[in-house]
């Protein structure tokens, strides 16, 4: 179990401040449809990596089950609540589809937790000495 969760939940925060911004602001909005250019299922793609990501990260924060299926469903509500705030900007934006792209990225990253990632926070700490040894 990480030491550092306050630290590792701050940057967690920030983690989803990033993806929330690179949906809604305008800036990023078109960085992402230049990147989503390259294929038609680049945005979906975008949607499974930064999801996958997000329960990664949380999943390596909480390791209880039963927690990480309550980080799992605060996921998925964060990722309807950017579908509903792109809905004024862009009704044709804001997607079911994206949910469900997001779904998949949830389920993606905890098979993810299932592998050596799981303990990728505990590895960082001990590679920068923020673990105190007993």
């Amino acid at each position: 179990m990480p030491h550092w969760r306050t630290g590792w939940s701050v940057l967690g925060l920030l983690l989803m401040l990033a993806v929330l911004a690179s949906a809604l602001l305008p800036v990023t909005r078109q960085l992402t449809a230049m990147a989503i250019s390259l294929t038609p299922e680049g945005d979906k793609l975008l949607h499974v990596a930064a999801f996958a990501g997000l329960m990664l990260w949380w999943g390596n924060v909480y390791r209880r089950t039963g927690v990480r299926l309550g980080v799992a469903a605060a996921c998925l509500a964060f990722g309807v609540l950017i579908e509903c705030a792109q809905w004024p900007a862009d009704p044709d934006d804001a997607s079911a589809w994206d949910v469900l792209a997001d779904l998949v990225g949830l389920g993606l990253g905890v098979l993810l937790l299932r592998t050596p990632l799981a303990d990728m926070l505990v590895r960082a700490e001990d590679w920068l000495g923020l673990r105190q040894t007993r």
